[in-house]
C-alpha cells in the first residue's frame, strides 16, 4: 500500500449540451472551507473504488461478482472502461449497466474503453456529461480521459483541459488521471517491453490495440510541471485483467502509474481500493479481491 500527501477544495463538471469537454470551476470554495471545521471523523475519511474490465463476452452481462457489489458503500466509484461487451451499442445495455453503476451520479467517474465506445452520444445521454472532463472534490482534481477518441492519442481538447488544470490546481493535493488504455507503457523503455504481458491490448494500430501515442511528448511534461508544484500525480488505467489484474510503477519523478482490471472467467479478481484522509491530505491504496466487497 502506497501513501501520498497534501490539501483540499472543490471543482465540478456540468452536464453537457453536447458541448466539447470543458473544465468547470465551482463557486463552492468559501462554503467548503467554512464547512470543513464541521467534518466528523467519518466525513473526513473517504473510500474510492477503481474497477475495470467487468465485461463478459456478450451483452449486456458483466462479471457476476461485480454485478452483485453494493457500490453505495464507496464514496466514489471510478470505472476504467470495458464495462460490457459493447456497452453503448443500445439503450438496453446502457440501462443494465446504469442500474448497477449509476452512471449519471456525480461520484461515478467513467473513463470509456474500446468495448464501450460504440455511441459517444448514447454515453453522454446516460452519464449527462462529456466523455472527457475535469472534476474536483475533497482536495483531489480528476481528469477523465478518452483514450479511444484518437487512436490512444490525447487530443488537443484534452490537452487544453490538462493545461487548464496545471494553471489552476494550487488548491489540490492530488491530480488523478483516469483512462482506459495503458498509454504510458508506449515510449517508456522500462515498460514498453512489458506491454504484451501486462496490457490487454498489444501494441498495434487497430482500434482495440494500444496505439503509439503522444503521452510522453505532450502529457507527461504537463504532469511533471504539476508534480514540481507539490501536487501528487497518479495515472490509473483500466485495460488490464486478461493477463494480470494489477500493475504499479513509479517514474524517476515519482509520478505513479497504476492499473487494475478483472477477467470474468477468473475467480481471483482484484480491484483498487483507495482510502482518503481529507484533513491530512493522505491518499493510500491497495489491491483487494473483489469478492471481499460482498461481505
Amino acid at each position: 500500500m502506497r501513501q501520498l500527501k497534501k490539501n483540499w477544495q472543490n471543482l465540478d463538471y456540468k452536464a453537457p449540451n453536447i458541448q466539447p469537454a470543458k473544465f468547470y470551476l465551482t463557486r463552492c470554495l468559501i462554503f467548503s472551507i467554512a464547512m470543513s471545521s464541521l467534518f466528523s471523523c467519518k466525513d473526513n475519511e473517504k473510500t474510492y473504488l477503481f474497477l475495470s474490465h467487468t465485461r463478459t463476452d456478450s451483452n449486456p452481462k458483466i462479471d457476476s461478482i461485480a454485478e452483485k457489489i453494493d457500490y453505495s458503500q464507496f464514496d466514489m466509484l471510478w470505472l476504467g472502461g470495458d464495462i460490457a461487451w459493447y456497452t453503448s451499442a443500445d439503450d438496453a445495455t446502457m440501462e443494465y449497466v446504469d442500474g448497477i453503476f449509476d452512471l449519471s451520479d456525480e461520484n461515478t467517474l467513467w473513463a470509456i474503453g474500446n468495448h464501450d465506445y460504440f455511441s459517444a452520444e448514447r454515453i453522454q445521454r446516460f452519464t449527462k456529461r462529456p466523455n472527457s472532463y475535469g472534476y474536483f472534490k475533497n482536495g483531489i482534481t480528476y481528469l477523465v480521459l478518452n483514450t479511444q477518441d484518437s487512436a490512444s492519442n490525447i487530443t488537443t481538447e484534452q490537452l487544453q483541459l490538462l493545461t487548464n488544470i496545471k494553471d489552476t490546481i494550487k488548491y489540490s493535493s492530488h491530480l488523478i488521471l483516469l483512462h482506459h488504455k495503458l498509454i504510458w507503457m508506449y515510449g517508456n523503455p522500462d515498460l514498453e517491453e512489458l506491454i504484451d504481458s501486462v496490457s490487454n491490448a498489444s501494441l498495434d494500430t487497430s482500434a482495440h490495440s494500444l496505439n503509439p501515442n503522444n503521452f510522453y511528448d505532450d502529457v507527461y511534461p504537463l504532469l511533471l510541471a504539476i508534480k514540481q508544484n507539490g501536487i501528487e500525480v497518479l495515472c490509473i488505467g483500466g485495460d488490464i485483467g486478461g493477463k494480470v489484474s494489477r500493475f504499479e510503477y513509479h517514474t524517476s519523478d515519482d509520478i505513479v502509474f497504476l492499473a487494475s482490471g478483472i477477467d470474468s472467467k477468473k475467480n481471483n479478481n482484484k480491484a483498487l481500493l483507495f482510502k482518503h484522509d481529507i484533513t491530512g491530505a493522505q491518499l493510500t491504496w491497495e489491491y483487494r479481491a473483489i469478492i471481499s466487497f460482498l461481505d
